[in-house]
């Protein structure tokens, strides 16, 4: 009876022992998967930018954290902006971000991901920062763009808080708003890690309005979970 009850003991630990790993794996796998709600701009996920872009440049005073909520400011009086950047690399995943975008036309905010060189791999919502309601999303892959397309989604964008989400997945992207689908690209998706990131600026392709007081899009959380 002792023989079998140890031979039992031993089976048990081997379970145990398998569970363990088998836990500790699905752990290491999901490392990156993160929720940042913005009690603090926290240095260890996000880096501040700064840099010429568009119209004006991007300037890392225009990014603050207060009342839980990540500002990205574009300033009165100039055609500067912000921007936010992951200090990891991500690749296929889910990422989500609820934001109240700026008003200010012609420019932009957006949620998107990307790493150098340029049109080689980047996948992005882009924002209209007015009342139009309209989203535009793009893929770049193999030093080219290969998708875009503009929404009218019909809301004012800026009046309210909603969720933006971007699924990556091999050889798809998926793209939804307050988790309606959008849009989605089967082709020309890039199949490299990227980059995170937050902005609002003003493109060269837009007219370039001067906002007369600060304008913000809010944001109020981002979140990632890996493939």
């Amino acid at each position: 009876m002792r023989m079998v009850g140890r031979r039992w003991a031993c089976v048990i630990a081997a379970v145990l022992t398998v569970l363990a790993i088998g836990v500790s794996v699905a752990g290491a796998a999901r490392s990156g998967d993160f929720r940042d709600e913005f009690t603090s701009f926290e240095v260890r996920r996000w880096v501040k930018v700064d840099r010429p872009f568009g119209h004006g440049r991007i300037d890392s005073a225009n990014v603050s954290v207060a009342n839980g909520l990540l500002g990205v400011r574009l300033p009165a009086g100039r055609l500067d902006g912000a921007e936010v950047r992951s200090t990891s690399l991500y690749r296929y995943g889910t990422f989500r971000a609820r934001m109240k975008i700026a008003n200010a036309p012609s420019s932009l905010t957006a949620f998107f991901l990307y790493k150098k060189p340029d049109y080689a791999q980047e996948i992005d919502i882009e924002i209209f920062n007015d009342s139009t309601g309209r989203v535009m999303f793009s893929t770049y892959s193999g030093s080219a763009q290969t998708n875009s397309e503009i929404v009218d989604t019909e809301y004012d964008l800026s009046a309210d808080f909603h969720e933006y989400t971007i699924e990556y997945d091999p050889g798809s992207v998926r793209f939804l708003l307050d988790g309606t689908e959008l849009k989605r690209f089967s082709s020309g998706v890039p199949r490299s890690s990227m980059y995170l990131f937050v902005n609002a600026w003003f493109p060269f392709w837009l007219a370039g309005e001067v906002p007369t007081t600060d304008r913000y899009t809010l944001v109020d959380w981002i979140e990632h979970t890996g493939r």
